[in-house]
């Protein structure tokens, strides 16, 4: 359609998925943000076993990192989290390998332990969260799903938006084309009118100019006698003359205005023509397994946007699958009492084809609920 916006359709397109890695990224910053904050608060827990020297602080560490973890719901939710542990000075806490040196029957030195828990304690822990959003999980495909509905709620409201200026076009077309028709008629009917009148001047005229002729010979013999009386008549002759000449002008006003509709009509018959033509050759050109009859082609030229499309789609299905096409009746030609079977299309619309003897479908007609009558005195003549 014409009113269909390429930049609107372009940003339909192209949008959603840039929005959605620019959310992608903004949600794995703020997610690492989340992370970072849980885990430095979950971190430690209970100091006393590793002040006791019971526990040590690799163990407690692995231990809280872990059940932190596992109770976060971005893991169910298909968000990647990498988490590590190190002293200010650059060792790794976690994950590291606990590796104990120890005789056989020995166990760790609580005192040791203690000691070294101390020391990394009073070094200062440094907690690194790293969050990764994957593709095709839970919460991206959701992220997605939304810039895509939302794309597509927008490119539906502006198709919206295009059908109904097509639709407010066409209908402006035909009432200009019947205002034109009608004005037409009128001014024909005027023109007709005003050539009478002229004609029954000039009869008039003429008569008054032979009584003109006639006084002035009686006013020959007796002038004074008739002189009031011809000056009467020649004046009711000049005022017919100028009745006259102002006849003569409005008819020409009226013919130029019968040109100008003239070439209004010729122009509007040049746009149908070359709808026709179109359609002809794309009828041609998509659909080589059926015939489309010539009536057919100005039928479908004569619908709107709308109805022209779903037309289409009829013929299309006649084209690939003629016999899932949904039949509504038959109608009977009179000549030779011919099968011509009847679809309908968007409910108002109408099309009507047959079979040949090689089992070739023609569409022979296409129109609307309002012209029934005269696509079926079309079938009847076939």
């Amino acid at each position: 359609m014409r009113h269909v916006s390429i930049r609107i359709l372009a940003c339909c397109i192209l949008l959603p998925p840039i929005l959605y890695l620019g959310t992608v990224a903004a949600l794995e910053l703020f997610l690492a943000r989340e992370t970072h904050r849980g885990l430095e608060e979950n971190l430690i827990g209970d100091t006393r076993p590793l002040l006791e020297g019971s526990l040590r602080l690799q163990a407690a560490l692995q231990a809280n990192v872990e059940r932190y973890l596992e109770r976060s719901p971005l893991r169910r939710a298909g968000v990647a989290v990498r988490a590590r542990v190190r002293t200010a000075g650059g060792k790794p806490l976690y994950p590291a390998f606990i590796e104990e040196e120890r005789g056989p029957g020995q166990g760790p030195d609580p005192m040791a332990v203690a000691r070294e828990n101390f020391r990394l304690l009073e070094e200062g822990l440094v907690v690194e969260a790293e969050v990764r959003l994957e593709h095709n999980r839970p919460l991206s495909n959701a992220v997605l799903a939304f810039y895509v509905a939302a794309a597509l709620s927008v490119l539906f409201g502006h198709y919206r938006r295009a059908v109904r200026k097509s639709w407010s076009e066409e209908e402006e077309r035909r009432r200009e084309t019947e205002r034109l028709a009608a004005l037409q008629a009128e001014t024909s009917a005027r023109l007709a009118a005003v050539e009478r009148e002229r004609e029954a001047l000039a009869a008039e005229t003429r008569a008054l100019e032979e009584r003109v002729r006639s006084e002035r010979l009686r006013a020959a013999r007796n002038e004074d006698d008739f002189i009031r009386e011809i000056e009467e008549l020649e004046a009711k002759l000049a005022d017919h003359l100028a009745r006259q000449e102002k006849q003569r002008e409005e008819i020409e006003s009226l013919r130029e205005t019968l040109a100008g509709l003239d070439r209004e009509q010729r122009r509007e018959e040049k746009v149908r023509i070359k709808a026709e033509e179109a359609i002809r050759r794309r009828l041609a050109t998509l659909y080589k397994n059926l015939t489309v009859n010539e009536r057919a082609v100005q039928g479908m030229a004569e619908l709107n946007e709308d109805l022209r499309l779903k037309a289409e789609e009829v013929i299309h299905q006649l084209n690939a699958a003629p016999d899932l096409v949904s039949v509504k009746r038959k109608v009977f030609g009179k000549k030779n009492r011919e099968t011509v079977l009847e679809v309908v299309f968007a409910y108002k619309g109408r099309l009507y084809f047959r079979r040949g003897p090689d089992r070739r479908i023609e569409v022979l007609a296409i129109g609307t609920k309002n012209t029934q009558e005269r696509e079926l005195e079309f079938l009847a003549s076939l």
